[in-house]
């Protein structure tokens, strides 16, 4: 919780100093992610069904997180899945746009997942600790001034889990993080459709640090609606040629302008 307050107070800061150090494009911008997560917020009360930091693509097709713009460079959010796949678990996520210009934007977003478990002796449950999963994100959006259709998004994300048993011990041994990245690049090919094909180096089931490190290839294909339900839809495929898993990808945004 200090690190979400932390957050949200620097969030803060930087959205009262915006428009001094950085310059708001005319253009519309629209990125479409696979593997990575937009470097812009939703726009102020904007809904969203995105991809998030705390969850990659392997996790399952519908962890996205249910997102909005609270301010203009302040977006929350959380994880629907979650709650419907683990008992007791609870999830939020905070990104902030720090910087956005003609050809380059930068976030950082802060995910927290608790899932609860249970320890037990001789059979009796003696504790019920939370498995502790939190996730920073640098993400970038770069549009490259020799071929405005086109935008890049590295990304990386470190991802920390730990117990958070009684026991000291418990909570030291379990501690583990990992690094994920990757790339995204996106090609825009009509006036209001995009294709994006992405890299990414990612934990196998996105759930935990505790698992092994996989890379794989990705597609998505993405048009924009205005002010329709479904205003931003985006399909794809993420494949893992170490485990040979196939995954579909579906995310958009809701009444966009």
């Amino acid at each position: 919780m200090r690190a979400l307050i932390s957050f949200i107070i620097l969030a803060f800061s930087v959205q009262s100093f915006a428009g001094f150090d950085d310059v708001v494009p005319e253009k519309r911008v629209v990125f479409n992610p696979v593997v990575s997560t937009s470097a812009r917020t939703l726009p102020q009360w904007q809904f969203g069904y995105q991809r998030a930091g705390g969850a990659n693509v392997n996790s399952h097709m519908l962890t996205n997180a249910l997102s909005m713009g609270i301010f203009p460079r302040l977006e929350i959010g959380t994880v629907p899945m979650f709650y419907a796949t683990a008992s007791g678990s609870r999830n939020y996520t905070v990104k902030g746009n720090f910087y956005r210009g003609d050809n380059f934007d930068w976030a950082a977003s802060f995910t927290e997942t608790r899932f609860r478990s249970e320890v037990k002796q001789e059979g009796k449950v003696v504790e019920r600790p939370d498995l502790v999963l939190r996730s920073t994100q640098l993400g970038f959006n770069y549009r490259p001034d020799w071929n405005e259709n086109v935008t890049m998004s590295p990304f990386m994300t470190q991802v920390c889990g730990h117990i958070d048993s009684t026991n000291g011990l418990v909570f030291v041994y379990s501690l583990k993080c990992e690094a994920e990245y990757g790339l995204d690049i996106q090609y825009q090919i009509k006036d209001r459709e995009w294709i994006t094909l992405a890299y990414g180096h990612l934990r196998e089931a996105g759930m935990s640090p505790y698992e092994q490190m996989n890379t794989g290839v990705g597609v998505a294909w993405s048009q924009l609606r205005p002010k329709e339900m479904f205003s931003r839809p985006s399909v794809g495929v993420y494949y893992t040629p170490d485990t040979q898993d196939t995954l579909f990808l579906l995310s958009t945004t809701f009444f966009e302008l």
